[in-house]
């Protein structure tokens, strides 16, 4: 939040130039813009991050936008699971200890989103401030390591497994996902119909994890 109210102010400082004012019809104005890069929080690893935008203006100075994304999150988890499996086979039943560790929890997100653009300027350099709200569409998956099957023992019954075998392994939650997402950034005018689009976005995600992005791309 720090990094996006100094970035603002520094935009707003770059937006003070002179610049020529133009009245614009709502509407009037459509925009396709294609982005990637990364994202990263505390405790996640890099993951990467591809976004397709499809907008409109309301004024000379603020557009409507509705976007599509995929992100990889990738979540440090670093515990140790110890619990059991059961094996049944023709007339064998046991009951075997199953350790392993966690490492990573590897989230494929699919964001839809509504959002507004704020242009301080519109001239070879167009600082913006950007707010979007939508929802996470997501499935997860862990990646584990040191995996032992039957290392502490095997046993004919529940009750005869060490106590600290008996645990289901934790649970991931599954619960829907919201987000909410503020940031600020520039288009650079490349030619009368491209412009390159650099932004920085910071993303509150219900049930996942908050995480920073920065993108680039193009829109025309």
């Amino acid at each position: 939040m720090k990094t996006i109210i100094a970035l603002s102010i520094l935009l707003l400082n770059i937006s003070s130039f002179p610049q020529e004012k133009k009245d614009t019809k709502t509407f009037s104005i459509f925009n396709l813009s294609l982005l990637g890069g990364i994202n990263f929080s505390t405790n996640t690893n890099t993951g990467s991050s591809i976004i397709i935008e499809g907008k409109t203006n309301l004024t000379s100075h603020l557009n409507i936008k509705l976007s599509l994304g995929y992100s990889t999150i990738n979540k440090n988890a670093g515990y140790n699971v110890k619990t059991y499996n059961y094996v049944h086979f023709d007339t064998v039943k046991q009951y075997q200890t199953l350790s392993y560790n966690v490492d990573e929890i590897l989230y494929d997100v699919l964001p839809v989103s509504v959002g507004l653009e704020y242009f301080f300027s519109n001239d070879i350099f167009s600082p913006y401030f950007l707010l979007e709200t939508g929802y996470n569409y997501y499935t997860f998956h862990t990646q584990i390591s040191n995996s032992k099957s039957g290392y502490a023992g095997t046993y004919n019954t529940y009750d005869e497994l060490p106590s600290e075998y008996k645990n289901k392994p934790p649970i991931i939650s599954e619960a829907e996902s919201f987000r909410i997402a503020l940031g600020v950034g520039t288009n650079y005018k490349l030619s009368s119909a491209i412009n390159l689009d650099i932004r920085y976005v910071y993303q509150y995600n219900k049930s996942l994890i908050n995480n920073h992005q920065f993108l680039v791309g193009i829109n025309f």
